[in-house]
């Protein structure tokens, strides 16, 4: 297998033809066929149905495609590894984030990242706690700052998993909701609520209605942007959970309540992951490095 066909393959999926993946390779439609099928009969698999509508995946192509889009990314890692340590400031580095660390942890760390690779491009990215290991695992994230699921041995081998610090979370409501005083969580029995984060990730606060001898909380509306959960419970009589940076941000504008419970959410504990078996390049490293700085600083932040 050469890489020019792990190329040729990708180029094909992404553009959805063999006519459009050879215009952006600069190749002559026969010489990407003829690549195509010498990858097919090596792996012994038909990868792409052609047809009036282009080229498309099968089963078969689809699995390959997350190792190939893997070899390709590490590829490229490779050059900049090599640029880099040759004293090159250029490079590029694809980090996934969740809605807390990307407003409390990551726009330092950057910031602070730019100053010794001013020629490189950053590639942030949203990403929820069940996304991080396959996107890690097909090479589209060199790192990932998000809230665990489950302990971090459970990631496997595969994954390094480095604990930086707890996030908490805060409940909150319009202003001048009839709940945005509440000071026990039975109060909130019958609310309604955002489920916010994406679908298969693990909330707190069923685990607190059950512990509270309530019914589940009943939820309306399942919205996984962080940014649009603020304004539906603005307008709204809906109440969300969301993480204290955000609290802080939309209370501070007067938009938002932080409902006052005694009962405290647990927080989440948020990770650094990348993958074991994959060297960082140097400016990942780096980024590494200060991401752990400013969480020592930003532990356990307060509220303010």
């Amino acid at each position: 297998m050469r890489l020019n066909q792990i190329r040729d393959f990708l180029a094909t999926v992404e553009t959805g033809s063999i006519r459009a993946a050879a215009r952006r390779l600069a190749l002559s439609q026969p010489a990407l066929t003829k690549s195509l099928r010498q990858l097919e009969n090596e792996l012994g698999a038909v990868l792409l149905t052609r047809g009036v509508r282009g080229a498309r995946p099968t089963d078969l192509g689809r699995a390959f495609l997350a190792r190939a889009r893997a070899v390709n990314a590490d590829l490229q890692r490779a050059r900049d590894e090599l640029a880099q340590l040759r004293g090159s400031m250029t490079g590029s580095l694809s980090i996934g984030t969740a809605p807390g660390p990307a407003l409390g942890l990551l726009p330092a760390a950057l910031a602070r990242v730019r100053t010794r690779w001013p020629e490189a491009t950053f590639r942030v990215v949203d990403v929820s706690p069940s996304g991080v290991l396959p996107a890690l695992r097909e090479g589209a994230l060199d790192l990932a700052v998000c809230a665990s699921v489950g302990p971090p041995s459970s990631a496997g081998a595969e994954f390094t998993v480095e604990p930086l610090y707890l996030n908490d979370a805060a409940i909150v409501s319009r202003t001048g909701h009839p709940l945005s005083r509440a000071r026990r969580i039975a109060s909130l029995a019958g609310a309604d609520w955002v489920r916010s984060g994406y679908p298969g990730d693990l909330s707190a606060l069923p685990d607190m209605f059950r512990r509270a001898g309530l019914p589940p909380p009943t939820y309306r509306i399942d919205c996984p942007s962080f940014l649009m959960v603020p304004e539906l419970v603005a307008r709204t009589d809906l109440l969300a959970t969301v993480p204290w940076q955000i609290a802080v941000r939309e209370t501070r504008a007067g938009r938002l309540a932080r409902v006052p419970l005694v009962d405290k959410l647990p927080p989440r504990q948020i990770n650094l992951y990348r993958r074991a078996d994959v060297p960082l390049t140097p400016i990942a490293s780096h980024c590494a490095e200060v991401l752990r700085a400013e969480a020592r600083r930003q532990r356990r932040a307060p509220w303010t």
